[in-house]
């Protein structure tokens, strides 16, 4: 626990409930440093590039805001175990996605429960009046808008109370919290109603003078979500209900362009599984054009979140996931992130569809000279090894191209071998599969395309430019060198590989 903001001031630690044998008193300490912090990122099982908190449990991300220059992740954290328990929000920062600074907790509990998942924006035109000492530019912009974070409060009255929705703000770009004191802004509604995702909704069209008002999505209750309104952050009313999701929690809801098309643009309603629904909004109701449709099929990813506050000049609609039920026998740590992703919407024979890719950082951390093969393939030779391989940290991107056949064969597979995980396509049936999770994928001009991104403890796949994504946690016990193997050719023409090394993004 970090006590710095209590410094000068007597503390007072109080166990509540003691097993029989307990050691507690002789193992708490007061101390500089957190223990054994030489050790930290260190560790056999330790993610490379994927951020995991230093000690302790994560699960959601939360509170995914950009200011000045600044990245801020915040997430779902037990600070003091591996096991999911005692939520607190924790606080990472970065200025590339990748290269994270672990800040104190943010958010602790408090008398209204404990600390659930939420979001955060900047208020710009300070709606709350929160920044009470506002300075403005030569433009009138305000240069201090105050950061507003909100999230579920639930456990109020030592576990017994309903969740409802809280507020904490900050005046000096994100490094200090304060709650609300009214909190919370939203009282009990409905069954689990949790998880707020707030953003800033500009008018098409000004009327009345106004100009924009703040969204909530906000899950209600079974797979119904709800969208609530303020003009400043503090009173919400009801605007719209938004029902059969199809799954239940952790919304988000944003704009994109159609194929980069500013004037044909649509918006995402999505859901802690990946379900998500596509269809217009015009600040009062959600009408639904489409789904839900599935943007994730399975295996480790849940309770994404998009970042707010990215700059019109980037415009990328960023993305973290928490990639569920990893294992990570004998860490101090549990659990870790997907690497972060770039959402855009793509025209395609089905329909409207959500496109998933790697963020464009991700290959700053590519070693120079990468391994390339390419092979042409007469249907009778053995899996075909890729040589050279070093380490456990690559990024691996694929071009098949198939045969022009009508089997019929369900046999018949494009193998992918890497590190005791397979990666299967079925060309009869337009399948891939990643041990066990299965999507479609149809090939393009009879193509298809595959990006793999492997870590110490996970692997994530990108097929057809992102049309596809699977993400998978497993051990890996490391006790032989990398290695990558191609087989199953009677569907396959030929293919290329182009094999990146990566390097850790923790000081080793």
């Amino acid at each position: 626990l970090e006590v710095d903001k209590w410094k000068g001031k007597r503390l007072n630690l109080i166990a509540e409930t003691v097993a029989g044998g307990s050691e507690w008193k002789t193992r708490t300490r007061l101390s500089d440093e957190m223990s054994d912090e030489d050790l930290v990122y260190r560790e056999e099982y330790r993610p490379q590039f994927h951020f995991s908190p230093r000690r302790g449990w994560t699960n959601d991300p939360n509170g995914l805001v950009y200011y000045k220059g600044i990245y801020h992740l915040f997430f779902q954290h037990n600070p003091y175990g591996t096991s999911w328990g005692n939520m607190t929000w924790g606080h990472a920062v970065s200025n590339d996605l990748l290269h994270w600074t672990e800040k104190p907790d943010a958010v602790i509990p408090d008398k209204n429960g404990v600390i659930f998942s939420g979001s955060a924006v900047v208020d710009w035109k300070n709606t709350s009046g929160l920044q009470k000492k506002p300075v403005k530019d030569k433009s009138g912009n305000i240069e201090n808008p105050p950061l507003v974070a909100f999230y579920t409060s639930t456990g109020a009255n030592r576990g017994k109370g309903p969740s409802a929705q809280s507020m904490v703000y900050s005046l000096d770009e994100g490094n200090t919290w304060f709650k609300y004191p009214r909190n919370p802004v939203i009282p009990h509604i409905i069954g689990g109603n949790r998880d707020p995702k707030v953003f800033w909704y500009e008018e098409k069209k000004n009327t009345n003078g106004n100009q924009g008002k703040w969204i909530m999505a906000l899950y209600m209750d079974k797979e119904d979500y709800a969208l609530f309104s303020s003009g400043n952050l503090i009173r919400w009313e009801k605007i719209c209900d938004i029902k059969d999701m199809g799954c239940s929690e952790c919304p988000d809801m944003f704009e994109l362009p159609v194929d980069g098309d500013k004037d044909n643009t649509r918006w995402v309603f999505w859901g802690g599984n990946g379900k998500y629904l596509i269809g217009t909004f015009d600040g009062i109701t959600f009408k639904k054009e489409g789904g839900p449709f599935d943007a994730k099929h399975g295996g480790n990813d849940y309770a994404a979140q998009t970042y707010s506050d990215i700059p019109a000049s980037d415009g990328r609609r960023i993305m973290f996931s928490w990639m569920s039920g990893g294992q990570y026998p004998g860490m101090p740590f549990n659990q870790q992130f997907t690497v972060p992703r770039n959402l855009t919407l793509r025209e395609t024979p089905q329909g409207i569809r959500l496109v998933i890719e790697p963020v464009k950082e991700l290959e700053s951390l590519r070693v120079s000279n990468p391994v390339t093969l390419s092979v042409k393939l007469k249907g009778n030779e053995i899996p075909v090894n890729i040589p050279d391989l070093k380490g456990e940290l690559l990024d691996i991107e694929f071009l098949f191209n198939l045969k022009n056949s009508e089997s019929r064969d369900t046999s018949k597979t494009i193998n992918i071998e890497i590190f005791g995980q397979t990666i299967s396509y079925r060309k009869n049936i337009n399948t891939i599969e990643m041990e066990g999770i299965r999507a479609p994928l149809t090939p393009v001009d009879g193509k298809i395309k595959i990006r793999l991104i492997t870590d110490r403890t996970s692997v994530e796949m990108f097929a057809n430019d992102g049309s596809v994504q699977i993400a998978k946690c497993f051990v890996n016990s490391r006790k032989s060198p990398a290695s990558v193997v191609i087989s199953g050719n009677q569907d396959l023409e030929s293919f290329e590989a182009t094999v990146y090394n990566l390097r850790s993004v923790w000081k080793r």
